[in-house]
């Protein structure tokens, strides 16, 4: 592979296109030509991705330019054209036809799709152009989230994707996951699993506390830098349909029907009530007329915001108290022996997360480490693997698996029970993503 020298970044001003070119710039050291659909919104990339690496020295490095008026010079200079428009098949392939033009022999093309066919997209290009073809899936904000899926299809070529990995991780400071061409990759598939998961039984146990409840009995003491149903919220309930949508498409596994989006969750989509970026979805907030913060959640049973509710639950607080103390398999042991619905609840929902992540290996990732590097840095969740280990090991995850009622995968039956199950401690330190 030629050095990566020269870069185009096709969506430049989108949040996207602007953090991974000003990473590139950064990191990379390279020239990279920013395009968008008119030169405002190029230049607007520019200065997003200035602000996103804190440094303006990268500025020299990036041109703006449009699709119309720029494209074929900049992509005939580029070493890597990297792609992050709409995530849509249709203007995807359009513009992958552009490409196509005035690509060069040994150019590498990418899409930061977070779920669309890399095979059917790479279908544009020539033969030479499908061997260069890769899924790079940086998550956002990628200067704060070091996670890429680096994704091939049949079509690609191996030394080519070595090649292209040790640049995104050497040079680019990425903590690269090599995934198979399958829905959602590896990271969204395991982490929108258990969030829709989540969200289905909350609507099961609405008169309970709903989702207020399901995010405190998930809360930072079982290895999540925020709440599963928090998350839905913050990436928008639009995303969350679009991902799980089509994973129930697409996928035929044991957990089939829990990629089903929660009606109450479709009512919330068809009046614009999208989470945060839209003011309200699964939580509002507001202020009052003297500045208080105040906080609401959706009640599923009546359509209306309720007072965000404050629980009394003795484990999470007593599980909380011993990851403040540092004492992780503490922290474990209180989750494990506890009683009541909360508990019950709680210990199935680390059950299903650790038995759907590790039941991918083989299909879409190559081995459990990928797995759990696709969840540290990209969900800031602790890693299935070290959720083992802090449980007590394989042999007594097993036994959680089994009363939860979920597969226990091969990855788990055939491991050393002797043995520590994690292998990640040289790159990510699971311990750090525990929250009191």
């Amino acid at each position: 592979m030629r050095q990566i020298k020269t870069v185009t970044v096709l969506g430049a001003n989108g949040a996207m296109g602007a953090g991974s070119a000003g990473v590139i710039a950064s990191f990379g050291e390279a020239k990279v030509y920013m395009l968008a659909r008119d030169l405002g919104k190029a230049n607007e990339g520019i200065t997003k991705a200035v602000k996103s690496v804190r440094t303006d020295t990268i500025k020299t490095r990036m041109i703006a330019g449009t699709y119309e008026n720029d494209l074929a010079k900049a992509v005939s200079e580029s070493d890597w054209v990297f792609e992050l428009v709409a995530e849509s098949y249709s203007v995807k392939e359009a513009i992958n036809k552009e490409i196509a033009k005035s690509r060069k022999p040994g150019t590498i093309i990418s899409t930061v799709s977070s779920g669309l066919s890399i095979e059917r997209l790479s279908k544009s290009f020539d033969e030479d152009g499908q061997k260069h073809y890769f899924g790079t899936h940086f998550f956002n904000p990628p200067y704060k989230m070091i996670l890429c899926e680096l994704v091939s299809h049949k079509g690609s070529d191996p030394q080519i994707k070595k090649d292209l990995g040790h640049y995104l991780e050497k040079t680019l400071g990425r903590a690269v996951v090599y995934t198979n061409d399958t829905p959602a990759f590896a990271g969204n598939r395991i982490g929108f699993q258990l969030m829709n998961e989540i969200a289905q039984l909350a609507e099961k146990y609405s008169d309970k506390g709903g989702i207020a409840l399901m995010d405190e009995i998930m809360g930072g003491f079982t290895g999540r830098a925020m709440g599963p149903l928090a998350t839905v919220d913050f990436v928008g309930l639009d995303v969350h349909k679009a991902i799980v949508d089509n994973l129930y498409e697409f996928t035929k596994d044991g957990a089939h029907e829990t990629f089903k989006l929660p009606g109450y969750m479709q009512k919330l989509i068809d009046a614009g009530n999208l989470g945060a970026k839209s003011g309200q979805g699964l939580v509002k907030r507001s202020k009052t007329a003297d500045g208080k913060r105040e906080k609401y959640v959706y009640n599923i049973s009546t359509g209306n915001y309720d007072p965000y509710p404050k629980f009394d639950i003795a484990f999470t607080k007593e599980a909380s108290k011993k990851i403040g103390e540092s004492d992780y398999a503490g922290a474990m042991k209180v989750i494990k022996t506890a009683s009541g619905l909360e508990a019950d609840l709680c210990r199935y929902f680390i059950a299903r997360y650790i038995s759907y992540s590790l039941s991918i290996v083989g299909e879409v990732v190559e081995n459990k480490e990928n797995a759990d590097k696709a969840m540290g840095f990209g969900f800031n969740w602790v890693p299935a693997s070290a959720l083992v280990d802090f449980l007590g090991g394989v042999g007594e995850t097993i036994q959680l698996l089994e009363k939860a009622k979920v597969p226990v995968p091969s990855e788990l039956s055939k491991a050393d029970k002797n043995k520590p199950f994690y292998q990640l401690k040289d790159v990510l330190d699971a311990r750090a993503l525990f929250r009191a």
